[in-house]
């Protein structure tokens, strides 16, 4: 290559250079930044090491909450509402005598400082949560922490930190609790359930004294010394204008029955006194089945011609859902638990069939069905079929899909279904194992 054609390709490529630089604004562009993987945030970085460095000499490792939805391990925030950020990680010391701990760090300019270390309860942290339990303006520490094993009692501890030390409020047994509003005074307060497996069980509410610097108890109120577990708590509405909790307890047997609770002028009332009422033969869970923001209890009913079975598990039964009108009554509560929906719930919790209120009492389950292999839904006048559920194996499903809807699909089989009216027919999604010391669910708005 000539040296005058070089020259004029160098020249070329300048001048192509400063033209893109004037364009761009006189703004310089680095195309390998465009490249460069983005980093984690600083602070959250120099954070993570910070804790890493002090669980080193403490030989603790970082553990996270069991039962919260948010199980993140490190939690951020401003606890004494002084505007400096602190963080808070619990971790685990199995070869000491405590075996749970906490830690508090502290942001100072770029760096985070350990403040403090507490000792935690129990083997296994459950939930952790920042609420501001002393109405001071400060959120607290709110941890509950089991040893791992039924029948044990656990613990719910609660935290205040204020500047270089940390005060704890005496801790609270519980099997189940609520955090909420559960007198309407619009200070927050801990509802806890408390059960020894057939010697007893009590629901107690409890608002924070800062003169005692202890939980004081509002209201409490015996459930009975018969229940063998609560498989499901829930708070929330449970009337229009009614917060409560629902706990349905197994006692016999897998039968079971459910508790509706309200507090009125700081008292718990106990409004379905009757036990039998709500009894049911299987496990029921109270939901807000119509999505009204108003939970609902579930009680079972037998198709029309299968009143004489005997065999519970052969029983295809249906579930019908009871709202509360929110009136209390000395007798005939039954006036006040109304119809809201019935379906016929897969047991196994993979579909259910809801019935138009128009259908309720009006529909059957043919007598040679049978609910692991074929369902035929009819009308109980008519013996009209209107909607069909089947188990397919892989080759009989390859035969038969052309006829059928899937449903669900299984390693080894297929649950199909076809329609000949308008029931809707929904998969049910698969809800997260509970545990026996989890916090009250809250459902409905």
């Amino acid at each position: 290559m000539s040296g005058f054609l070089l020259k004029y390709r160098i020249l070329q490529a300048l001048l192509s250079g400063l033209l893109l630089f004037i364009i761009s604004g006189c703004s310089f562009i680095d195309p390998v930044s465009l490249m460069k993987k983005p980093d984690l945030p600083t602070d959250k970085a120099t954070l993570n090491g910070a804790i890493q460095s002090a669980l080193q000499k403490e030989n603790g490792s970082i553990i996270r909450p069991r039962s919260d939805v948010d199980s993140s391990s490190i939690r951020i925030h401003d606890l004494d509402n002084d505007g400096v950020m602190e963080a808070v990680v619990f971790y685990q010391t199995p070869d000491e005598d405590v075996k749970i701990h906490g830690m508090i760090m502290q942001q100072q300019g770029d760096t985070w400082v350990k403040k403090l270390d507490f000792d935690g309860e129990g083997t296994l942290l459950e939930s952790f949560d920042f609420v501001d339990f002393t109405n001071d303006g400060s959120v607290d520490i709110v941890a509950g922490f089991s040893r791992g094993e039924e029948n044990l009692q656990n613990l719910l501890a609660v935290y205040s930190f204020s500047g270089d030390t940390l005060e704890k409020v005496p801790a609270l047994p519980y099997t189940h609790f609520n955090i909420g509003d559960m007198n309407g005074d619009k200070i927050k307060d801990i509802t806890v359930v408390y059960l020894q497996q057939k010697e007893l069980s009590y629901i107690s509410t409890y608002q924070y004294d800062k003169f005692e610097n202890a939980f004081v108890e509002v209201s409490k109120l015996d459930l009975g010394p018969n229940i063998d577990s609560y498989y499901n708590v829930v708070a929330g509405k449970v009337a229009k204008d009614k917060e409560g909790i629902i706990l349905d307890a197994s006692v016999v047997s897998n039968s079971s029955y459910s508790k509706l609770i309200i507090m009125e002028d700081n008292k718990f009332v106990d409004v379905l006194q009757d036990e039998l009422l709500t009894y049911k033969e299987l496990p029921v869970e109270s939901e807000d089945v119509n999505d009204d923001g108003i939970l609902e209890i579930g009680v079972l009913t037998r198709p029309s011609g299968w009143e004489d079975r005997l065999i519970i598990d052969e029983i295809p039964f249906f579930t019908t859902y009871y709202q509360w009108d929110g009136e209390i009554r000395e007798n005939n509560e039954r006036e006040g638990l109304q119809f809201v929906l019935q379906r016929y719930y897969d047991l196994k919790n993979r579909f259910y069939l809801d019935f138009p209120p128009e259908m309720y009492n009006k529909i059957t389950i043919t007598p040679e069905s049978n609910k692991n292999s074929y369902l035929n839904f009819v009308m109980t006048d008519t013996g009209e079929s209107i909607a069909e559920i089947k188990f397919f194996s892989s080759a009989q499903w390859v035969k038969a899909e052309s006829d059928w809807e899937v449903l669900v699909k299984e390693k080894s089989r297929v649950i199909a279904y076809r329609s000949h009216g308008d029931l809707k027919l929904s998969k049910k999604d698969k809800k997260p194992i509970n545990n026996n010391v989890a916090p009250i669910e809250r459902k409905g708005n």
